[in-house]
């Protein structure tokens, strides 16, 4: 039997009253929540600008960094007043390292950082002399000398105490936010720093760490002290117990790629370790197997990698000598596994005796090639075939990054979808030989001035459904081709990205290194592209 129609009707209007009731509690709720302003609040920094996107902020602290400088640039020469009106300059406290606090009294996130300056200071009597220079925003409304001199007085505080007055150096670096904290060496180069309040004695001691040994040398550390085993093998995955972290396979990406870092930096020690490795587990049935596993060494090269290796080793050679024997050792596994039919392929399968039939883009270290070529003319035919398939493998002006293989079997590009790490490793390779056009450094710059280079593409240029976030890898490749453009302007940008994940943290065992700040999601490689990326940077300051 059907309901009778009424009754119906009082039900539905009976649910409609429930859900305004529920509605109207909530309401409440809010207004007494939020006070007078029924506008739910978004928690947001004491100095945001009305012109700037601080909602973008909530999810990438990177937005809070300073718009006229970067990291390895030169600060420039601010000029502020003392407290007698004498106006002085940044530059006079070159010969130092420096630390330089923008701050306010009225700002409640300085609160949560000045009150520990004098700790830190003494702190960082360890690393030596080094000056705290403090440099109020007196803006004349919100902060005056009067108000911030009281608060000097009211905490006690010590240092060298500045004016902003007429906001020329907050403008001329372009601030966004108080506290911004700059750590300077003693030329006044901007070694690190942080547009949040320092509020852990282990940031800031990390910070100080990262500006006196560089950034490079910290996250390095945590490569070789945390994710290195005795045998000299760096495992792929962190993990804060030791013996789970050395389950995780070790790759001959992540040996050649520590010992280019090594050669970099001129650490022989690390060079021999990193190479003992590869030389007593990773060989095996002749050739450098690209993974190591509990099984042991798998018998499958990998070109990009073999290169890289050789590569090192003739830097070795010309740096310290005595690796004759191995550079002609690779020089011929380069030549019985990475070529066939006078091609260059992407590896040899030593069970199944067979070499690839591709060639990956990013595997054209045309740079490496071209030495191979020079030292021993077998290899010029290789050379010229692999670098006119990088050349000709951009995909179009519109999306001007390179396929990422070509299938010798149909003898034509393979329109994959691309990994952005692969992309980049491509553009390097070609900015390392000085033939990366300009529509790929415009793409590069549009993208980094936007919301940055995703992890994977399709071949029209769209990020891949699941893909649409940042990988610190990729901006470490990004800062390495500025580096080798001598950019910049793209070197800063890319800087600041990649600094997304940086843990600075000395109280913590993973401190130096890139992941989520619980330590996990840190691979070998988000760690070794950074500190190659420091090096690099480390080398241009100079």
């Amino acid at each position: 039997m059907k309901k009778d129609p009424v009754k119906r009707f009082e039900k539905i209007l009976f649910r409609i009253f429930i859900l305004l009731g529920v509605i109207a509690i909530a309401g409440i709720i809010l207004i007494i929540k939020y006070g007078k302003d029924s506008t739910p609040r978004v928690e947001v920094r004491e100095e945001a600008e009305e012109e700037y996107d601080w909602t973008a902020g909530l999810s990438d602290s990177t937005i809070w960094l300073p718009d006229h400088c970067d990291l390895y640039d030169k600060i420039s020469d601010i000029f502020f007043y003392d407290a007698d009106g004498e106006e002085h300059r940044i530059s006079e406290f070159e010969g130092k390292p420096t630390v330089v606090i923008f701050w306010a009294s009225w700002c409640k996130d300085c609160h949560d950082q000045m009150p520990y300056m004098n700790e830190y200071q003494a702190a960082a009597e360890k690393y030596g002399d080094i000056n705290f220079v403090f440099i109020n925003k007196t803006d004349g409304e919100r902060e005056t000398q009067a108000s911030a001199e009281n608060y000097i007085r009211e905490k006690q505080l010590t240092g060298h105490f500045f004016y902003d007055i007429d906001l020329k150096a907050y403008n001329t670096l372009g601030l966004h936010n108080i506290p911004t904290t700059f750590f300077l060496d003693e030329k006044g180069i901007i070694k690190a720093w942080t547009p949040k309040q320092i509020s852990e004695a282990g940031a800031f001691d990390a910070l100080l760490q990262n500006a006196m040994k560089g950034s490079g040398t910290v996250t390095a550390g945590f490569i070789t002290e945390r994710m290195m085993d005795e045998e000299g093998g760096i495992h792929s995955l962190y993990d804060q117990n030791p013996d789970q972290m050395k389950q995780s396979d070790v790759l001959s990406e992540s040996q050649g790629a520590m010992l280019e870092y090594a050669l970099l930096t001129q650490d022989r020690v690390l060079f021999d370790q990193i190479l003992s490795y590869i030389s007593k587990v990773m060989l095996n049935k002749g050739l450098t197997a690209w993974t190591v596993s509990d099984a042991g060494a798998s018998e499958v090269s990998a070109l990009i990698d073999d290169l890289r290796i050789y590569s090192s080793l003739t830097g070795a050679q010309a740096l310290w000598g005595g690796y004759e024997d191995a550079i002609a050792d690779y020089q011929n596994r380069l030549w019985k596994y990475g070529i066939k039919n006078d091609r260059y392929v992407d590896f040899y399968d030593a069970e199944n005796k067979a070499h690839a039939n591709r060639f990956t883009l990013c595997y054209g270290d045309l740079r490496t090639m071209k030495e191979l070529a020079a030292a021993d003319g077998s290899f010029i035919g290789a050379y010229e075939k692999a670098e006119e398939i990088v050349l000709n493998g951009q995909i179009s002006s519109a999306f001007p990054l390179y396929y990422s293989w070509y299938n010798y079997k149909k003898e034509q590009y393979e329109e994959d979808e691309l990994n952005a790490a692969e992309a980049m490793v491509t553009l390097l390779h070609l900015a390392e030989t000085d033939q990366l056009p300009m529509n790929s450094i415009q793409w590069l710059k549009s993208r980094m001035q936007s919301d940055g280079v995703k992890a994977r593409y399709d071949i029209g240029g769209k990020v891949v459904k699941d893909y649409n976030y940042d990988s610190t890898a990729v901006y470490a490749l990004i800062v390495m081709i500025a580096n080798e453009l001598d950019d910049d302007e793209l070197r800063g940008l890319a800087l600041k990205k990649m600094e997304k994940m940086h843990i600075v943290d000395s109280s913590l065992p993973y401190n130096g290194g890139f992941g989520l700040e619980d330590g996990t999601e840190m691979t070998s490689f988000d760690q070794i592209m950074p500190a190659l990326a420091y090096a690099y940077s480390e080398q241009k300051g100079k």
